[in-house]
């Protein structure tokens, strides 16, 4: 069983519940202690049912809620040594970079450096003996080698940031245009495509899109993307909401 719970996706806030194979596991903590626990309630889940939790890097968008929700959910945190030590949490376990890492039994996470304008930003690779799933967002280029690590997935999380033109001619400062476009800002909906691409070729058939920004994107934009790229292969797609507490079950068949 693979299923998401897409609490924020986007500069607002980002949170994910992930259920894996019996597991629940959250992927940062960018949202007020509320809204986490509004969005697990009205899908049957509390506190007491996370089992560990994931941060990618320590933007406040990603980790505004941690000191609250940390407090209520009693259950390891894990991380890179660099936000481990920004944050100065002491009970954190920092992940080392491209390793396989069990962190529950028969569950493993490998962490992946990320090209982002945060220090010791990482995505995750997440496995148990029966699912992969891979997370990335909040990043400039996909990282060298990831298309191998995540051969095969049953599904992917994959920023699809911002429409080209729609930031070049659009209102934001051109020092944040600069920032976004960078290799260490965020990815454009036609690099999240060509990975998308590739990542098909390697038998993937479910991808969500992440972090799409409100004023340089449009979830139709990402989707047409994404759709010109996978043509031809029996792919699903779909666009994280802003914020949701739809649970989303990744279909049967995508987890043979």
């Amino acid at each position: 069983m693979l299923r998401i719970l897409p609490v924020a996706s986007g500069s607002t806030g980002n949170c994910m519940l992930l259920e894996i194979d019996g597991r629940h596991l959250v992927i940062d903590l960018g949202v007020s202690a509320s809204m986490l626990r509004s969005a697990m309630s009205a899908n049957g889940l509390a506190w007491e049912d996370v089992d560990a939790v994931l941060i990618t890097h320590t933007h406040s968008d990603h980790v505004r809620g941690l000191g609250v929700c940390m407090k209520r959910i009693h259950a390891p945190i894990f991380m890179s040594h660099t936000s481990k030590n920004t944050l100065m949490l002491e009970n954190a376990t920092a992940l080392n970079y491209s390793a396989r890492t069990e962190i529950l039994p028969d569950l493993w996470v490998t962490a992946i450096p990320t090209s982002h304008d945060c220090p010791g930003s990482i995505g995750f690779l997440i496995e148990t003996a029966n699912t992969r799933f891979g997370y990335l967002t909040d990043l400039g280029v996909i990282p060298e080698g990831v298309t191998e690590l995540f051969s095969g997935c049953d599904c992917i999380v994959l920023e699809s940031n911002h429409d080209e033109e729609m930031l070049r001619y659009g209102p934001y400062p051109a020092y944040l245009k600069r920032r976004i476009l960078s290799e260490h800002g965020h990815l454009s909906n036609e690099a999240c495509a060509e990975a998308l691409a590739q990542f098909a070729e390697t038998g993937t058939g479910c991808f969500f899109l992440a972090h799409l920004s409100q004023e340089n994107n449009r979830p139709s934009l990402a989707l047409e993307s994404a759709r010109k790229a996978t043509a031809g292969r029996n792919v699903e797609l779909e666009v994280l909401p802003v914020w949701g507490e739809r649970m989303i079950t990744v279909p049967a068949s995508r987890q043979e």
